[in-house]
């Protein structure tokens, strides 16, 4: 009897320990720990609303998830929480970041490297700043990138948006707070905070509905001119710089763009 409680045992504590290992389970306890230090900074005197996963609506009737919200008198820090493994390497100009691993060796004695893509945060963060301007109107807002403690940022460059660990954070956010005039009265912060409020509150349609949106769009829409998968690019040169577009696949034979 004894021994099969132990073997019980054995198997519940495997099935948790596998449970809380999925990229989710992890995503989310980052998430937690950076909650944790937004509502510990309001013990220091910079107060502010702090919301977690907020469905915001885009103009094409789609959501935008949102990971953490720092609703302040200096603006809307927007975060897009990260936990990512091994070396990682990206820019506000590629459409794809890499997190490079060590995989062991192979049978005559070389390292292998797994590489893992990911969408570019700087560029998801970006679309999130989008969909809340155009639910609240032309508001502050702040892009902070935040990476968990088992990742080294290698080479790493994004203009005009804060990429830090998540032990770093609360004292970039006091630096910027520091350095940033008042935008908003405690009246206005608390009345954005009411509008966004319900929006965490998501049913399992919504979320289902959002994942389906994601994927669609993984998957490529067709460019109408050629029939290729239209990308989602960034331009680099002229008065439209560091605007994103939908680019056709072929080019240059096919000189299809569309604007995201």
């Amino acid at each position: 009897m004894g021994v099969l409680i132990f073997i019980v045992v054995f198997i519940l504590i495997s099935v948790l320990s596998a449970i809380n290992s999925t990229p989710e389970a992890i995503g989310k306890k980052g998430e937690k720990e950076i909650a944790k230090d937004l509502y510990s900074i309001n013990f220091w005197g910079y107060e502010g609303y702090c919301l977690k996963n907020i469905y915001v609506p885009r103009e094409d009737g789609s959501t935008s998830e949102i990971d953490l919200l720092y609703i302040t008198c200096k603006g809307f820090f927007v975060i897009e929480s990260k936990n990512y493994s091994g070396y990682i390497f990206g820019d506000d100009r590629r459409n794809e970041w890499t997190s490079t691993l060590y995989g062991g060796s192979s049978w005559f004695g070389r390292s292998k490297v797994n590489k893992y893509k990911f969408y570019n945060p700087v560029w998801q963060n970006n679309s999130h700043i989008k969909a809340l301007k155009h639910y609240l109107g032309d508001i502050s807002a702040i892009s902070i990138i935040v990476f968990g403690s088992n990742c080294e940022l290698k080479n790493v460059n994004a203009d005009n948006v804060y990429v830090c660990y998540e032990n770093n954070l609360k004292k970039l956010i006091k630096n910027i707070w520091d350095a940033t005039p008042t935008r908003y009265t405690r009246e206005e912060v608390e009345r954005y905070y009411n509008r966004l409020l319900p929006l965490t509150g998501a049913t399992t349609e919504a979320k289902r509905a959002h994942v389906q949106k994601i994927y669609e769009k993984q998957q490529g829409e067709k460019c109408p001119r050629c029939g290729g998968t239209l990308v989602l690019r960034q331009a680099k040169k002229g008065i439209y710089a560091g605007n994103q577009f939908y680019g056709c696949f072929n080019y240059p034979k096919c000189k299809y763009i569309r604007n995201n």
